[in-house]
């Protein structure tokens, strides 16, 4: 019952801050109704026993990402004004990604999530079993074509022996089901190590692809926020050090 109150209550806030950071005019309140997703969608995962990713979410979106978007947020100065557009001048593009959106979730619920490994039907037996009925139809119509009554029998009877056949092929490659059990290969090590064995044996080029977007975000926040001043003069450090002080320095006398 409790889990039950926990999985409403963390859901709830999720959509409802979801919501509110598309909603929301003030790009600073956005934000924050963005840190509270992360900090729900963390509370979710604990109830899922997932401890390793609810730490994640909680350092690196909340502490890093989401306070990396509030002070860009507050520094760059964005005004309120541009802010307050129609909504129906996005609704175009915006009603495109929310069909993409649930065409998506509905091709995904439409899947079995069972671990089951089936062997599939040899592609040599169940062509050579289209050939020959096939050329069994080819002959009847040959021999019997120009009396119906006999085609129909004779076709009627090859079809019924073909699809038998089949269907013996395809109860033969049901009972060869292998169930693969898979808590037997995540429990035998801890997140850390499954989650570092994936990610570094198989998603590596992800993984750089991920850490150069990552730098790339980092140099692009330093260029939003500098402000290169073009009117104050500055020294050349080179010209300075290589001019001569005795054409440089002059002593001016002055008469009394």
């Amino acid at each position: 019952m409790g889990d039950t109150f926990l999985f409403f209550f963390f859901s709830f806030f999720v959509l409802f801050s979801a919501f509110m950071v598309i909603r929301s005019k003030n790009p600073v309140y956005s934000v924050l109704f963005l840190i509270l997703v992360f900090c729900n969608t963390a509370g979710l995962l604990l109830l899922l026993n997932l401890d390793f990713f609810a730490l994640i979410f909680l350092i690196v979106y909340v502490g890093a990402i989401a306070v990396l978007f509030l002070f860009v947020v507050m520094m760059l100065d964005i005004k309120l004004a541009e802010m307050q557009e129609s909504i129906f001048f996005y609704l175009p593009i915006g009603g495109f990604i929310g069909l993409i959106f649930f065409i998506e979730f509905y091709f995904l619920f439409n899947k079995e999530f069972v671990p089951l490994h089936l062997e599939t039907l040899s592609t040599g037996s169940t062509s050579m079993l289209t050939l020959q009925f096939y050329v069994y139809a080819f002959w009847a119509f040959v021999l019997y074509g120009f009396s119906a009554p006999h085609f129909a029998q004779k076709f009627r009877a090859y079809s019924t022996h073909f699809f038998e056949q089949l269907r013996g092929l395809e109860h033969q490659a049901h009972q060869n089901l292998e169930y693969v059990i898979w808590p037997t290969y995540v429990d035998s090590k801890t997140p850390v190590e499954a989650l570092g064995q994936v990610l570094y044996t198989y998603y590596f080029y992800f993984f750089l692809v991920a850490s150069l977007i990552l730098l790339i975000a980092m140099i692009g926040a330093i260029m939003l926020t500098l402000n290169p001043h073009r009117a104050v003069r500055r020294q050349q450090v080179f010209e300075q050090n290589a001019r001569d002080f005795a054409k440089t320095v002059h002593k001016i006398r002055t008469l009394k």
